[in-house]
């Protein structure tokens, strides 16, 4: 069955849009008397113009419109006033703080153009130096149950946002060059996530590594497992509680919940990825401990930043967003596509949409515009760009820190055919 795309939101910049130094710094002050310059004298330069674009380093690759599935996995609150509704009642001795959420997720992450020259200005002996960057958007539909129109799938996570590529600067503060991604989520959590490391790119499939959801004390980091976490289980405080029809069709299975990076090396399964590129942003970055965080509004943190025991007294709060980790997966997959014959001529206002073979009903299967003329029947075999991530945000509420992984794989949308093969 095909399965609903996540709306894509759009984050187009218009081509006047850029970034550039104030009216009030011009490059060369006007000529009094003289044919160049002042008096005759060469033209004095502003710190501006000796700024050049910074590269966006592997940021290039996010460019556009990309799509396809996922996973999500969250422990999130659970209210004695508003409580969350169970089919099946849990044991009474089973804890009622909270609600570990599945969903299986359609996804939509869109790209504006690069930033170009965007001016931070140094201080004392260091230079002014020049951030790049592309604004997105990122919506995420729950797709767990399909449900029949008009109703629409909700979308459960919408996120607009920055990828700045920051060069390095060598005198005050020295540090190399990063990548930085800032986002705000509409509960009330704004991130800064970075990496100041290289990405590195290696040949073949990524490797991706393990993902535990397992809570953990604040204090003293000891596991703290749930009943909901075993997928046999159909009385906990979970959703959904019977995993009975996923664990059959494979999308929601012990493994899964063990591990839910499991989704994202499924997704690789019978793929030909010549290369993947990989790195790393976190909010609190160890190597160096200079910047980045998130900030929470006041619901989300309370006074005790989730800490304690939550308690009206103490001014608890409901889920403070304290940390966040993604780790990113750019891959070069190769494909080829059955073109059948065509003329633009014969279809020049509903652009006719080719893809490879899709390898299941979650696969996330690039979708090309057939812009060119096609004479005879012919395969094209081209490489595409394939995007996935692994994301941690910790919530920390009621002195346990509770994973909220996220994990997904997305490809290429509504891209000019032209520009994978040649013509």
């Amino acid at each position: 069955m095909k399965q609903p795309v996540a709306p894509t939101v759009s984050i187009d910049i218009p081509d006047k849009f850029h970034y550039g130094p104030t009216v009030l710094e011009p490059s060369a002050p006007p000529s009094k008397g003289g044919t160049n310059g002042s008096n005759g004298t060469a033209p004095t330069k502003s710190a501006e113009d000796s700024l050049k674009v910074t590269s966006l380093d592997v940021l290039n690759s996010f460019d556009g419109t990309f799509s396809g599935f996922g996973f999500n996995t969250i422990f999130r609150p659970n209210s004695t006033k508003t409580p969350t509704p169970l089919k099946v009642a849990p044991p009474q001795n089973d804890p009622t703080d909270n609600i570990l959420q599945l969903n299986l997720t359609s996804e939509s992450m869109a790209f504006g153009a690069a930033l170009g020259i965007v001016p931070n200005r140094g201080l004392d002996a260091q230079a002014d130096i020049s951030l790049n960057g592309r604004p997105y958007t990122q919506t995420i539909t729950d797709i767990t149950e399909i449900l029949q129109p008009p109703a629409t799938q909700p979308v459960i996570h919408f996120e607009p946002g920055l990828w700045m590529r920051v060069p390095a600067s060598v005198t005050s503060p020295n540090l190399e060059a990063s990548f930085s991604r800032m986002a705000s989520i509409p509960h009330g959590t704004s991130i800064n996530a970075q990496c100041f490391v290289p990405a590195v790119t290696s040949k073949g499939a990524p490797v991706i590594p393990e993902v535990k959801i397992t809570p953990t004390a604040v204090s003293g980091g000891q596991k703290i497992p749930f009943r909901s976490q075993t997928a046999s289980n159909g009385d906990t405080h979970r959703l959904p509680q019977d995993l009975g029809p996923f664990i059959k069709d494979g999308t929601i299975t012990q493994k899964i919940l063990d591990n839910p990076n499991i989704v994202l090396t499924k997704a690789n399964e019978g793929k030909n990825i010549v290369e993947n590129t990989t790195f790393t942003v976190l909010s609190a970055a160890a190597t160096p401990d200079l910047g980045g965080g998130t900030s929470n509004i006041g619901f989300l943190i309370g006074a005790d930043s989730g800490f304690q025991t939550a308690s009206p007294a103490a001014r608890s709060g409901n889920a403070n967003a304290a940390n966040v980790k993604a780790q990113y997966w750019i891959s070069k997959v190769r494909t080829s596509i059955d073109l059948p014959p065509f003329n633009v001529k014969d279809n020049p206002s509903t652009p006719k949409i080719v893809s490879p073979k899709s390898l299941g009903s979650r696969d996330a299967v690039p979708k090309f515009i057939l812009d060119f003329d096609v004479h005879s029947a012919k395969t094209v075999t081209f490489e595409y760009t394939q995007i996935q991530y692994s994301q941690n945000v910790v919530l920390d509420f009621n002195g346990l820190s509770w994973p909220h992984v996220t994990v997904a794989t997305l490809a290429p949308t509504d891209v000019p055919l032209s520009s994978v093969v040649s013509i």
